[in-house]
């Protein structure tokens, strides 16, 4: 029997997992999958996947893929999956695809930041945003947001242990967008290194709060030296959006 590559999609409420990927004595989204797969099929799968989401991320539109034989037909086993699966995870699509499809290469990623800017904690939105009770100046920030956009060495904002081949970043895109006590920071990128986001957005709230200089941002890039930058914002806030594979 000839093998079938499947390209899934997938969303989570990453809180109670220490990832996406595969850690030998942490419950993370990879294992949770392979091993119902491994349940299903009675073999052995390995996901491939688009981006490794930190322990506490969360996601609309992860994407991975898998080869296998073809035991069931697409919906079936997302019916299968989705039925078997804890409720903060979610299958939410599953397509055939080539097999020279690799959900690793991606032309663009897709990431988007919540920010809850109120004086009074909302228990609704816990682990969903990062509260943030002071003020912050909004025209700051997006004046400072615009400085990270284009191609970039992005050593400064790259958290240890990320081993990338280059830290070299494009970003294409960068929008700030008001949700009443929200500001969503969304970053369109041709990918991103470790906690990337998270130190951006960590950064710009410190010039928010005027912690630093929008001229600051500039500096911080050309010093390639991560202890030159803000703080890195917490996972909670963070949300992988969507995963873009044709131009």
């Amino acid at each position: 029997m000839e093998l079938v590559n499947y390209k899934i999609l997938v969303a989570y409420i990453g809180t109670a997992y220490k990832g996406w990927q595969i850690q030998p004595s942490s419950p993370t989204i990879q294992g949770v999958i392979e091993a119902l797969l491994f349940k299903i099929f009675k073999e052995r799968i390995v996901l491939i996947y688009a981006s490794r989401t930190d322990a506490g991320v969360h996601a609309l539109g992860q994407v991975a893929n898998f080869v296998c034989e073809p035991k069931y037909n697409e919906k079936a086993m997302l019916l299968m999956l989705n039925t078997q699966l804890p409720e903060d995870i979610v299958i939410k699509s599953i397509e055939k695809v080539p097999l020279t499809f690799d959900s690793r290469h991606a032309k663009r990623k897709t990431y988007y930041y919540r920010i809850h800017n109120s004086k009074i904690k909302d228990p609704f939105k816990l682990n969903r945003v990062w509260w943030i009770p002071y003020n912050l100046n909004k025209s700051n920030m997006l004046e400072a947001l615009e400085l990270f956009k284009g191609k970039k060495d992005f050593s400064a904002f790259m958290s240890s242990g990320g081993g990338a081949k280059t830290t070299i970043r494009e970003i294409y895109d960068i929008n700030l967008v008001e949700h009443d006590e929200e500001t969503w920071l969304y970053f369109t990128a041709n990918g991103f290194l470790k906690q990337m986001v998270r130190n951006i957005v960590g950064t710009v709230v410190d010039i928010g709060r005027g912690r630093y200089k929008v001229d600051d941002v500039s500096k911080m890039l050309g010093s390639c030296d991560r202890t030159k930058a803000g703080v890195t914002a917490p996972a909670r806030g963070l949300y992988l959006e969507k995963v873009v594979y044709e131009e």
